[in-house]
């Protein structure tokens, strides 16, 4: 792909559009490839690669789309054959994710002889509605305090402090499983734009938990939740959902209408804490696996 290329337009239609511009977006700080694919000299779709280890068993990451009009004509595969080219280079293999329901994708996925490894409910908060007085009340643990991330009074080393909490606690989560999660120092840096972007929780001035939300590209008036986590010790008390309701009230203060996250299916806890708290199953989607060895 060349920066004359237009992703907006190969995007079209895509039902995780939004996930393909938030991965253009980190490509300021990740190794992502892309590549446009043609039909007959036509761009008519679009593939992007990140071999880092950030899926689970420390597999890389791609995405795979092709306008339905240039569809069942093998431009799927070869693009696929691009990302995994890159991909072989670097790891043990590559995850693929697809919006349950979607015929097309769900056609691919069979042709292709792709495992679904895991599967993600989307949710959806309406900040507009939300139960102020019930968010005020779980806003609190007890002995806990929880601030906005004092941005402008961080050196290096309290960001890099900061960042390797973080990744001790994407490698716990589910989705880590077998490795995975990895995140480069300077795409975390470049997330946080603003203070109220990431709450932390300290209880003794001890940092024991977190909780970050990021862009949803193409909405602006909605954001994503990118991660929440507690340290093992101090789980069962609260503090993740003292976090996350807090961080509500922040973002609907701010005029953010919706907020959106994913969690894995299974995960009956975060799910039925998601429920209690007002979000509403907005879709559902697979991830798929293509082992290289």
């Amino acid at each position: 792909m060349t920066e004359g290329d237009d992703l907006a337009a190969l995007n079209a239609g895509n039902p995780m559009a939004w996930q393909a511009v938030w991965w253009q977006e980190l490509s300021a700080t990740m190794d992502i490839r892309w590549f446009t694919g043609l039909a007959a000299g036509v761009p008519a779709g679009f593939a992007a690669v990140c071999p880092m280890g950030v899926a689970a068993g420390g597999f890389g990451a791609a995405i795979v789309y092709v306008l339905p009009e240039y569809r069942r004509r093998g431009l799927g595969g070869t693009l696929r054959a691009a990302v995994e080219g890159i991909a072989r280079q670097h790891g043990p293999g590559l995850i693929y994710n697809y919006v349950e329901g979607y015929g097309d994708s769900e056609a691919a996925v069979r042709a292709w002889d792709l495992a679904i490894v895991g599967r993600h409910h989307e949710s959806v908060l309406n900040l507009r509605v939300i139960d102020r007085s019930l968010y005020e009340a779980k806003g609190k643990a007890p002995g806990v305090e929880i601030a906005e991330l004092p941005i402008a009074e961080l050196d290096d080393a309290a960001w890099r402090e900061l960042f390797d909490f973080v990744q001790a606690r994407y490698r716990e989560a589910p989705d880590s499983a077998d490795g995975g999660g990895e995140l480069p120092y300077e795409t975390f840096r470049a997330m946080v734009t603003a203070p109220w972007m990431l709450l932390t929780a300290r209880e003794e001035g001890e940092l024991v938990g977190y909780t970050q939300v990021m862009g949803r590209p193409g909405d602006p008036t909605a954001l994503n939740t990118f991660f929440t986590g507690v340290v093992p010790a101090r789980r069962g008390r609260g503090i993740a959902t003292a976090l996350k309701t807090r961080h509500a009230l922040l973002m609907a203060d701010r005029g953010v209408d919706r907020l959106f996250t994913q969690n894995m299916e299974g995960n009956e806890a975060i799910l039925a804490a998601n429920r209690t708290l007002g979000f509403a199953r907005a879709s559902g989607y697979a991830d798929v696996a293509h082992p290289f060895y």
